[in-house]
């Protein structure tokens, strides 16, 4: 997968995201679409989307479906993955400008290099201002060898 496409990709996200505040409700399921690097023995760089619902005051669950390449040693392929990953934020209610946020779960990558394998997940973001309605975020952490990631989620009517 090119850059361009992941940029597409996120783009075309971003797009759909976006509602005027007369036409949003309060729906139980956070859209978001995300761009993240895999870095182990195995490297990856993924395009997905993700869906998120509330847990607790500060607590978000997220499912997590990315595709894209990894490579290794020359060779290249197909590389997905799926994630549970709990957050826990520490402002729920857009008190500060970039709010911090730390998570965890459990992950099924498969990479046709090395097939499926599940990985543990630990991360720590940050959730960025609401713009017209979606919020950008970054977080790096561990799962399966290094991993970094951007893109955007979708707010809620009322908090992160």
């Amino acid at each position: 997968m090119s850059a361009r496409w992941a940029l597409a990709i996120l783009c075309a996200i971003m797009l759909m995201a976006r509602s005027v505040p007369a036409q949003r409700m309060e729906w139980p399921i956070q859209m978001g679409g995300r761009v993240d690097m895999l870095a182990s023995s195995i490297t990856a760089v993924q395009a997905g989307a993700e869906l998120s619902t509330v847990a607790g005051r500060n607590v978000r669950i997220a499912l997590i479906t990315a595709a894209g390449v990894s490579w290794n040693d020359g060779r290249s392929g197909l590389s997905a993955r799926a994630d549970l990953v709990g957050r826990f934020l520490l402002d729920p209610d857009f008190t500060m400008r970039w709010a911090p946020y730390v998570g965890g779960g459990l992950g099924l990558r498969y990479d046709r290099i090395a097939d499926w394998r599940g990985t543990l997940i630990a991360v720590i973001g940050v959730e960025g201002p609401n713009v017209s309605g979606v919020v950008p975020f970054f977080e790096a952490g561990l799962g399966g060898g290094v991993r970094f990631g951007f893109g955007v989620r979708a707010t809620r009517r009322a908090g992160r």
